[in-house]
C-alpha cells in the first residue's frame, strides 16, 4: 500500500510537467502493474517495455519477453529511442534524446471513457518510418492525441534499427543454428504486436481489432507482416503507406541473386573494418563493439532503405511470392502512395541506369517515351518502387478472400501550392494522424488553413473508420470503392477526392505489370 502511493504521488509530479490532471489507475500487465498520466482526455502511458533489452550476449537475437517486475512502473516519459545515427538523419526532432539499446519500448494512448470502463476501443498500432535506420514511437511534441480522441487506441512501437535491426554473418549464423536470423527489426515488430494481444484490453482495447498502420519502412514493416508467418493472427487489418518495395525481390540471407550483394556478406564486410575474422570467436567479438561504432560505420555509405530480407524462417519469401501464392495473412489491406514519391531523390542527379537494377534501359525509355530524362527518372522511381507494387499488393487480396482499397495522396497544403509539383513522400502521415500541429509532421512555412484541417478530417475519418470495421467508407466520407484489378479505381485524395483508373501512369504500370508476371508467373 505505502510503495503504491509513493508511486501514484511521484507520477502526480511528472503529471504536472506534461500538463497532466492526474496519475491513471495501476494497470496489471503481464510484467507488473503500471501507471500512466490523464492527459487531455487520454490515457497515456510512455515507455512501457515490451521486450528485454537486446544488448550483450542478446544483440542479434530474436527478443525476449519483457522481465517481471514487483514493483509498479511509472509510464510518465517516453524510453530510450534505439541507436541511429544524429549527424546523417532526417529526423532532426529526435536530436538530443537518450538512445540505448534498451529502446525496445512503446507508447499506449486510450480515450478516457474505454479506459475508466467504456466499450474496449479498436487498436491502432504505428510502425514508423525511416528507411530502418532512423525514428522512433517516441515523438516529443508529436504524439497521437487526435487520433485517439476519435475513439481509437493508439500504440506507437520503437524497433531495432541499422544494422543493429537487419545483420548477418556467416560466423554468426552457425552459432545460432536453431534460431531466427537476420530480421530483428521485424521480430521486435512481432513481440510488440504479442505484447498489445496481451495486455492492451487491460487499458481499454479491443486484442480482436487491432490494425497496424505505417508509412515508408513502417509501410515496408506491414506488408512484411502480412506475410511473416509468426505475425499471423496478431492483428486484424492493414494499412501501408508509401510501403517502397520492388516486386522483383531485394535483398537475400545469402547466396546469389538480387541487385545487392547478401547480407552476410554485407557483414563480413563490416566485421573485417573492426579487424573481426570470420572465425569462432566472431560472434562474441561482434556482440563486444559499441553500438555507436556499428552506427557510425553505417553513417559512410549510401542510406538506401534495410529493408527485411528473406531468412527462410521469418520472412520465408519474398512479400510479392507470399501474396501471389495467396499465403498473406487475410485480413482487410489499405495501401497507396502520394504523388511525389520522387521527393525522396532530393536535389541530386540521379541517372536512370542507376535506378533500373535490372531492368532494360531502352524499354523504360520507351515508356516514358513523351518526358525528358530527369522527368523520366522520377517517373521510374515512383512507379517501380512505390505505385506499380502497392497496386499489385491490392490486387492480390482476393486470393484471401479479403478487400483491399488503394488511394493516391495528392493533397498539398494551401500555403505550399504555389512551390511544389504535388505532395511529397510523408505528406499523408499529418493528415491521417489528424493533427496538423504535430511537430515535425506538418510541412508548411504557413500554418493550416480551414481547407487543410477539413482534409487532415477526412483523411483521419477513413483510416478510423477501417480500424473500427475493415472498411475506410462511411457517413460524410466521399465513396472509395474496393480495388479489384478488372476495374483498377483508385482514390485520389487530392482537393478534390475522386475515384478514378490511374490513366496518366496508365502504360508503366502495365510495363511493371508485365514484368512482375515474368517473374511471379501468370496469376
Amino acid at each position: 500500500m505505502h510503495r503504491t502511493w509513493f508511486v501514484l504521488v511521484a507520477a502526480s509530479a511528472a503529471c504536472l510537467a506534461h500538463g497532466a490532471a492526474a496519475p491513471t489507475r495501476v494497470v496489471a500487465t503481464a510484467e507488473g502493474g503500471v501507471t500512466g498520466v490523464m492527459q487531455g482526455g487520454v490515457a497515456v502511458f510512455r515507455g512501457l517495455p515490451y521486450a528485454a533489452a537486446p544488448d550483450g550476449q542478446w544483440r542479434w537475437r530474436a527478443p525476449r519477453p519483457a522481465p517481471h517486475r514487483d514493483t509498479v512502473f511509472e509510464a510518465t516519459d517516453f524510453g530510450p529511442i534505439c541507436p541511429q545515427s544524429q549527424r546523417v538523419t532526417p529526423y532532426r526532432h529526435l536530436a538530443g534524446l537518450a538512445m540505448s539499446e534498451e529502446c525496445l519500448r512503446l507508447n499506449v494512448y486510450v480515450p478516457a471513457a474505454a479506459f475508466e470502463g467504456g466499450a474496449r476501443v479498436p487498436v491502432m498500432v504505428w510502425i514508423h518510418g525511416g528507411s530502418y535506420r532512423w525514428g522512433a514511437g517516441s515523438w516529443p511534441g508529436g504524439e497521437p492525441f487526435t487520433l485517439a480522441h476519435q475513439g481509437v487506441a493508439v500504440v506507437t512501437i520503437n524497433y531495432r534499427l541499422g544494422r543493429l535491426g537487419l545483420y548477418a554473418h556467416p560466423a554468426l549464423s552457425a552459432s545460432m543454428p536453431d534460431e531466427p536470423l537476420a530480421n530483428f527489426a521485424l521480430m521486435d515488430q512481432i513481440a510488440a504486436l504479442r505484447w498489445v494481444r496481451d495486455n492492451i484490453a487491460a487499458f481499454g482495447g479491443d486484442p480482436a481489432r487491432v490494425t497496424i498502420f505505417g508509412q515508408s519502412a513502417g509501410g515496408v514493416s506491414v506488408t512484411a507482416l502480412m506475410a511473416a508467418p509468426d505475425a499471423r493472427g496478431l492483428f486484424s487489418g492493414a494499412i501501408a503507406q508509401s510501403g517502397a518495395a520492388r516486386i522483383e525481390g531485394d535483398r537475400k540471407l545469402r547466396g546469389e541473386g538480387g541487385p545487392f550483394d547478401p547480407l552476410e556478406t554485407d557483414g563480413l564486410a563490416m566485421a573485417e573494418s573492426f579487424g573481426i575474422a570470420n572465425d569462432v570467436a566472431a560472434p562474441a567479438r561482434l556482440r563486444a563493439l559499441a553500438a555507436a561504432d556499428i552506427v557510425a560505420y553505417s553513417e559512410k555509405e549510401v542510406q538506401n532503405s534495410m529493408n527485411p530480407v528473406v531468412d527462410g524462417r521469418v520472412m520465408p519469401d519474398d512479400v510479392a511470392r507470399i501474396f501471389r501464392a495467396g499465403r498473406q495473412q487475410p485480413v482487410p489491406f489499405l495501401t497507396g502512395t502520394t504523388d511525389w514519391e520522387a521527393s525522396l531523390l532530393g536535389p541530386y542527379a540521379f541517372k536512370l541506369e542507376g535506378l533500373l537494377l535490372g531492368a532494360d534501359p531502352a524499354a523504360v525509355r520507351a515508356v516514358y517515351a513523351d518526358l525528358d530524362e530527369p522527368a523520366r527518372v522520377n517517373a521510374w522511381f515512383m512507379d517501380s518502387l512505390f505505385r506499380g507494387p502497392a497496386r499489385f499488393l491490392a490486387g492480390e487480396m482476393p486470393r484471401v478472400g479479403q478487400p483491399a482499397w488503394l488511394y493516391e495522396f495528392s493533397y498539398v497544403g494551401e500555403g505550399r501550392r504555389a512551390g511544389e509539383p504535388g505532395a511529397s513522400h510523408s505528406d499523408d502521415v499529418a493528415f491521417v494522424f489528424g493533427d496538423l500541429g504535430m511537430r515535425g509532421r506538418w510541412r508548411g512555412g504557413a500554418p493550416p488553413t480551414a481547407a487543410d484541417r477539413h482534409m487532415a478530417k477526412i483523411v483521419m475519418g477513413y483510416w478510423v473508420n477501417f480500424a473500427r470495421r475493415g472498411d475506410p467508407n462511411g457517413p460524410g466520407l466521399p465513396t472509395w470503392p474496393r480495388y479489384e484489378r478488372p476495374t483498377d479505381q483508385l482514390l485520389e485524395l487530392g482537393p478534390d477526392i475522386t475515384a478514378h483508373r490511374p490513366d496518366r501512369h496508365d502504360t508503366a504500370l502495365r510495363f511493371l505489370e508485365r514484368r512482375y508476371e515474368a517473374t511471379l508467373g501468370t496469376p
